[in-house]
């Protein structure tokens, strides 16, 4: 099977593959079963030496990028390692939403040395809520045909006829400002999902942390 550390990799992937969500302890003890030396680390030596790397091996390969519109002079797609961070951290949360913005750094400092120069916050801020509040976008549901009208009776066919043009069109136009609510309802489930992960009370304080982060991204959904 190869070394040890191979067979540790190989158990990490399946065990991700199965269920993304899976605690750090879980993992954590059926690799010290693999290999007894794991027992020698901490929790997030752990992590960093064997959860980010399998979550990005068996991260799916990005998605080509849309096509945009008749448009004579498109932006020049990013360059460097900034496009290789956001690309980590697109294939990352479109694998596992619910990844934490700690670990998100981590992986995007070991692609880019250069991104430890930002803050949490200013990394959240530049790249994962760039991130969700698109993946959001994209998981809208198109809205739905209206159905149909029947036909009217001919006496209010006959009525109908004779209301003004600009009566017509105030009652066709569509609300406006009504918000996303689909992409609202996932960074909601996005926020639950992250405190449902913390495994410990530090865990918890740096989700909540990072809660005007999500206040901005509620509200920017919210009046799109």
């Amino acid at each position: 099977m190869g070394s040890s550390h191979d067979a540790v990799m190989e158990y990490m992937e399946d065990e991700l593959k199965k269920d993304p969500g899976v605690k750090n302890k879980t993992l954590f003890a059926g690799a010290r079963e693999i290999d007894e030396s794991v027992g020698e680390l901490t929790l997030q030596q752990f992590h960093a030496k064997y959860r980010l790397p399998a979550t990005r091996r068996i991260a799916p390969p990005p998605k080509p990028a849309r096509q945009p519109k008749a448009d004579p002079a498109p932006a020049p797609a990013p360059s460097g390692d900034g496009a290789a961070v956001m690309e980590f951290v697109v294939r990352t949360l479109e694998a596992d939403p619910g990844i934490s913005n700690a670990d998100l750094f981590a992986g995007a400092r070991e692609i880019d040395p250069s991104v430890a120069d930002l803050t949490a916050r200013q990394f959240h801020a530049k790249y994962p809520l760039q991130v969700k509040a698109r993946l959001a976008r994209d998981a809208a549901a198109e809205p739905e045909a209206p159905p149909e009208p029947e036909a009217p009776p001919a006496e209010e066919t006959a009525v109908e006829d004779v209301r003004p043009a600009e009566e017509a069109a105030d009652a066709e136009a569509p609300p406006e400002g009504k918000g996303d609510p689909v992409a609202v309802r996932r960074l909601l489930l996005d926020l639950a999902k992250e405190l449902a992960n913390a495994e410990s009370q530090a865990d918890t304080i740096d989700v909540m942390a990072r809660l005007d982060d999500y206040v901005a991204e509620i509200m920017e959904a919210a009046q799109s």
